[in-house]
């Protein structure tokens, strides 16, 4: 077993029916595996002289943060829920799915230049995210990278921040993911879209598609700008 299937348990129907949620709490509880993922998360980082700052969103986000911003010596922004800071520098409104939530930042916390890494425990859709980002340009800060323990890739949050995103456990797929595949007619294919809970259809280099088993696939391929390519491991 993986070692992050191991550590971040699903719970199905929570918070509500049709949710399929990815609960930390196993991975906090054991120290080596806490350990091991602020390790991971800190592999993702620019070189030291390549940001300032991070930013956290209340309140896993904070879990993160704190430990990568000391042992690298790095300021940490407390991204809070509206009402709980006395002196506010500024604040973001995004959507959620029922409403609106607001996050505030601390007066003085983000100096104009200071470069900035957006963290969460999570990117789903994106919302608070892009908030922060927009909470950093709106003190004058530069938004450097998103990086995130945990990436739902299907809701494609990503696409909103504007800035390279980094996640270290993805689970599920977004329209256009190349993958690599084992026991279909070719190794590598493009997601096309779900077919069923269990199928896929995926599109090969010839343009012919096959609908396939998800248990087929291997890895996701990413292909970066510079040429890099890097393999994801997909989890459902």
């Amino acid at each position: 077993m993986d070692f992050y299937d191991k550590f971040i348990r699903s719970v199905l129907d929570f918070p509500i029916k049709g949710i399929n949620f990815r609960d930390i709490t196993p991975l906090l509880a054991d120290g080596d595996a806490f350990h091991q993922v602020i390790m991971d998360l800190n592999k993702e980082l620019p070189s030291y002289d390549k940001y300032d700052k991070f930013i956290a969103a209340e309140s896993r986000g904070f879990i993160f943060a704190s430990p990568l911003a000391s042992m690298n010596n790095k300021g940490l922004v407390l991204a809070r829920k509206a009402n709980k800071l006395p002196l506010v520098g500024y604040r973001a409104t995004y959507k959620l799915e029922y409403g609106e939530a607001t996050i505030e930042i601390p007066k003085d916390a983000i100096k104009p230049g200071d470069r900035v890494i957006i963290m969460d425990d999570l990117i789903a859709t994106g919302g608070s995210a892009k908030a922060m980002v927009d909470l950093v340009k709106s003190a004058g800060g530069i938004p450097v990278m998103g990086l995130f323990l945990i990436e739902l890739r299907s809701l494609q949050g990503y696409k909103q921040l504007g800035i390279p995103v980094v996640s270290i456990v993805s689970y599920g797929l977004h329209e256009g993911d190349y993958l690599q595949l084992q026991d279909t007619k070719q190794q590598i294919g493009k997601f096309v879209k779900k077919v069923n809970e269990t199928d896929i259809e995926v599109e090969y280099d010839d343009k012919s598609t096959e609908i396939i088993n998800k248990s087929k696939i291997v890895n996701i391929i990413q292909y970066e700008k510079n040429g890099r390519i890097t393999y994801i491991r997909y989890r459902d």
